[in-house]
Formats: C-alpha cells, sequence, structure tokens
C-alpha cells in the first residue's frame, strides 16, 4: 500500500427518517459520517422529515451539514433567493442543534459559478459536489468530488471497463455498485487519497441495497485507513497545504 494516507468519508443527503437507520448501520462498524440536511426538503414527505429532537440525535454521534431549506436546484432561482436558501437552511440546522454546521452539499449536485461563492459568504468551509469516481486532493474545497454514490449508474460503463481485470469483473461492477465500490477502494489504498461514499437512505431502502451497504462498510472498517467526516477532511487537507 502508498505511503501516503488514505482517508475515508462519507456522505448521507436530504433528510429522510431513514438516515437514522444508516446513522446506526455506520455506528455499528465504528464509522464517521456526514448528513447534508435539508431541514424541509420538498422532495420527502413531510411526515418523513427529522424532527428536531431527531436531528440532535444524529447530532450527537454525526456531522450534520447543510443542504439549503427546501432543497430546490440552484441554478433556477435568482442569486438573492438561492443566497437565502442556502443561509437559512444553515440558520435553521444550527437552530435545533446548537452548533455550527461548516459543510454543504448543492441539491442535485446543480450550482453555478456564483453559487460556491454564496456558499462560503454563508459561512461554511466546503461543499460537495456529486462528481464520482474521484480519489485525488479536490481543487477547490467548494467544489469537492466524490468515489462512489451507494447507486446503479447506467452510465459508468467507460470508466468501469478502465477499471476492470476482465469482462466478467466490468459486468459485475456495472451490475453490482458495491463490487465497483470495493475496486474503487482498493485503487485508492494503493495510492493514498481520499475515498468518499455518498448517497441517500431512502435510495438504499427503495432499492434494497442494506445488505451491500454493510458489506462495503465492514470493507472499509477492517482496513487500516483514515476515517473522518467531511468537515473533519477539510480540516486536515488544510493542515497538510
Amino acid at each position: 500500500m502508498s505511503a501516503q494516507p488514505t482517508y475515508v468519508t462519507t456522505s448521507w443527503d436530504d433528510g429522510h427518517k431513514l438516515d437514522l437507520r444508516l446513522a446506526s448501520e455506520l455506528a455499528a462498524h465504528g464509522l464517521p459520517g456526514t448528513f447534508y440536511i435539508s431541514p424541509q426538503c420538498r422532495e420527502i414527505p413531510e411526515d418523513k422529515w427529522l424532527t428536531a429532537a431527531e436531528l440532535r440525535e444524529l447530532a450527537d454521534g454525526f456531522e450534520v451539514g447543510g443542504h439549503t431549506l427546501t432543497h430546490p436546484r440552484l441554478p433556477t432561482l435568482s442569486v438573492e433567493e438561492a443566497g437565502r436558501e442556502i443561509r437559512d437552511g444553515k440558520n435553521a440546522l444550527e437552530e435545533i442543534i446548537g452548533r455550527p454546521v461548516t459543510s454543504f452539499c448543492y441539491p442535485y449536485g446543480a450550482y453555478n459559478a456564483e453559487h460556491p461563492d454564496l456558499v462560503r459568504a454563508a459561512g461554511f468551509t466546503s461543499a460537495r459536489t456529486v462528481e464520482r469516481f474521484c480519489t485525488g486532493r479536490p481543487k477547490d474545497l467548494f467544489e469537492m468530488g466524490s468515489t462512489l454514490h451507494g447507486y446503479r449508474h447506467l452510465v459508468d460503463g467507460m470508466q468501469i471497463v478502465r477499471r476492470a481485470r476482465s469482462l466478467r469483473h466490468a459486468a459485475g461492477m456495472w451490475r453490482n455498485w458495491e463490487l465497483l465500490g470495493r475496486t474503487l477502494f482498493e485503487e485508492t489504498r494503493a495510492i493514498g487519497g481520499i475515498f468518499h461514499l455518498w448517497g441517500h437512505s431512502w435510495e438504499i431502502d427503495v432499492n434494497d441495497d442494506w445488505t451491500r451497504l454493510r458489506s462495503i462498510f465492514g470493507e472499509m472498517a477492517s482496513q487500516d485507513v483514515v476515517f473522518v467526516t467531511v468537515g473533519e477532511l477539510v480540516s486536515q487537507l488544510g493542515a497538510t497545504s
């Protein structure tokens, strides 16, 4: 393995009640995580939003990050509306959990050139996108990529073929994001870097992927790597810059 450190982080978007189940799975493997919460997420039925008490419970064991107030596509809003969504989401979370919220994620991964500055101005120290297959140090902490989405993406064929040992291996990774994740994890460990797994608890549930999730958690937890939240990762990157 590389002499360079391998950082492992996970992040989970939106703020569905199933985040509590996902948090339990992380805790069972001794893994940290960052939960990007949109307190009034329009994508989730209101009765499935995390309550204030549940948010505080989550924040007691994991990092809570901002994800706007209502989960709009920021490019569809005026600059003023986008800034308000970013700030109001942060303020609402901080009022509930009683601690600073410093990590942000763009809803749907959608943002324009002006949005990183709005996120920075709101007091965040980083912002995650939905770009995948990233394992190196981010060039911009407000446009951080990820390594793996816990979901099957049919468009990942070319990226998968580049990493495959055989056609059978390629087909397996294309069908099964857990196998793809294991391959990317080993690839990252071999050279050092950042392995960032993200997803949605409700998506894991809809696709009946809890077994796959537990399996990859177990693989990561068994290795000698540095486990961090996104906020801790940003601090580590600042310390080594």
